[in-house]
């Protein structure tokens, strides 16, 4: 019955939430308890095995001198203990939002010719097409340019390529947007051609077209749209409390939906200066290397942006840390099966599930990260049990020097007496120290146990009375001895 009040008192410091006992002092238990891993309230004087499931009993309280917890090997696999080493790693944390694959604003081109004329012979004739810089786009027949190169050949032939008018002729068709090639074409050919080709300005694709054979086209007028995607550009929003952390040069990452868990790298080009006043959110704009044009404008993508990183730091994954309270613990595995707990200092609580740890770790140390709750709640137990073992012969002791003269009772119950304090079962006040007579004596300390048809108490059984009632002790209600 003693081992399981030991028990019961043990399970209630469990349940009130004690600290995790790190790295305690060593206590000189002067009694060795068993008990089983399963089954902690099972408490014996020796070994054995447990009479619920058979285990083999364990030392209770048996952690060493250093504070740890022993548990035996078959247990600690049934808990589901998992450990993982202390490294140095980089510890990072993500702003998360989503962005929109765009055409880069300066990698877009127009072909807008500075003449009028008429098309003809249109060589890219579809949205989407991929052209290069230089290609022939379409040949267009005007007036203005044949009278032009005519009046450039004149010049040649009246006072060679080198004149003044000659200069003057070529230059008038240079700003008008000819290539070199097409007006060195014409002096190599001494004649014009009654169309000139139209050529691309830079390599890329076509966004959009505006022009088709035998159509009138106008000086000023916007003939094609060309953009190059080798290098695109995402928009995107980031809420207002995360502005702050936003710069440009930060690292980021982008994942599509169509290709979940592969990133691409890139990097914030611009941190716009206006808030959106509709969403509350500030515009970023991030680039991208897009090779093969897996990046398409018009995408959606989830993006990630670095704000904050460390490199070379020691780091255990978040699940290892137990918070308790204001203090941070984390379990350490010494090996057959031997753990203690320590206390850490943490820094930044990154993504991917690592935290940095400060203080209380070094690299090397193997952390538990799975089932450290249950070990959580065995050192608590051990340390409870060993308290009371080693607080045990204390109490004996008292008892062997008790002053037999003094008892306990009840100013209002006269009847109601015990050998320490209390409440009465009856009204419920403290009980009170007074002397006692031989016969109060005698029925307090020498009464042995209970007889049939008396009451006593599960749990203190020193406690016998004639009548149903509580123990003034625990509260407990008296059970009736049966008759043998």
């Amino acid at each position: 019955m003693r081992f399981m009040l030991f028990a019961l008192l043990a399970l209630g410091l469990v349940a009130c939430g004690a600290d995790v006992p790190v790295a305690p002092s060593p206590t000189e238990a002067t009694q060795q308890l068993w008990t089983c891993g399963m089954h902690p309230h099972v408490l014996e004087d020796g070994p054995g095995s447990c009479p619920i499931c058979g285990m083999d009993l364990v030392p209770a309280g048996g952690g060493g001198g250093d504070g740890a917890v022993v548990i035996a090997p078959g247990v600690v696999q049934q808990m589901g203990v998992k450990t993982a080493p202390v490294e140095r790693t980089t510890v990072f944390r993500h702003i998360r939002t989503i962005g929109e694959v765009e055409v880069g604003e300066d990698e877009v081109s127009v072909v807008n010719l500075r003449f009028s004329g008429w098309a003809e012979k249109i060589r890219v004739d579809r949205t989407g097409d991929e052209v290069k810089k230089g290609q022939s786009l379409f040949e267009i027949y005007s007036p203005e340019l044949v009278s032009a190169g005519e009046e450039y050949l004149l010049a040649i032939r009246s006072g060679g390529a080198d004149s003044p008018n000659a200069k003057s002729a070529r230059r008038r068709m240079e700003l008008w947007d000819l290539s070199a090639r097409d007006i060195d074409k014409i002096a190599n050919d001494g004649k014009v051609s009654r169309t000139v080709p139209i050529r691309a300005p830079s390599a890329g694709f076509v966004l959009h077209k505006n022009i088709v054979e035998g159509a009138r086209v106008e000086a000023g007028q916007d003939l094609y749209r060309i953009g190059n995607l080798q290098r695109v550009w995402v928009k995107a929003e980031v809420y207002e409390h995360d502005a702050a952390w936003v710069m440009a040069g930060q690292a980021a990452q982008m994942e599509l939906s169509n290709n979940p868990g592969e990133a691409v790298d890139g990097r914030v080009s611009y941190v716009y200066p206006t808030m959106n006043a509709t969403s509350r959110t500030l515009p970023v704009r991030l680039e991208f290397d897009n090779p093969g044009v897996r990046l398409k404008p018009g995408m959606f993508a989830t993006v990630y942006i670095q704000y904050r990183r460390k490199d070379n730091t020691i780091a255990v994954p978040t699940e290892a840390i137990i918070h308790s309270g204001r203090r941070q613990i984390v379990f350490i595995a010494h090996g057959e099966g031997r753990f203690s707990a320590r206390e850490v200092t943490t820094g930044l609580v990154g993504d991917h599930r690592m935290t940095e740890i400060l203080t209380g770790l070094e690299e090397g140390d193997l952390v538990v990260v799975s089932g450290q709750f249950l070990l959580d709640s065995e050192s608590q137990l051990q340390e409870a049990i060993s308290k009371i073992v080693a607080s045990a012969p204390m109490a004996n002791d008292n008892a062997n020097n008790h002053d037999h003269d003094q008892l306990w009772s009840c100013p209002m119950h006269a009847k109601v007496l015990s050998d320490g304090e209390g409440k009465c079962p009856e009204c419920g006040m403290f009980l009170e120290k007074r002397d006692g007579t031989p016969a109060e004596i005698e029925e307090v300390y020498h009464s042995g146990a209970a007889e049939p048809g008396q009451f006593t108490c599960p749990m203190h059984p020193e406690i016998v009375q004639d009548e149903a009632g509580r123990c003034p002790k625990c509260g407990m209600f008296l059970e009736e001895v049966p008759e043998e």
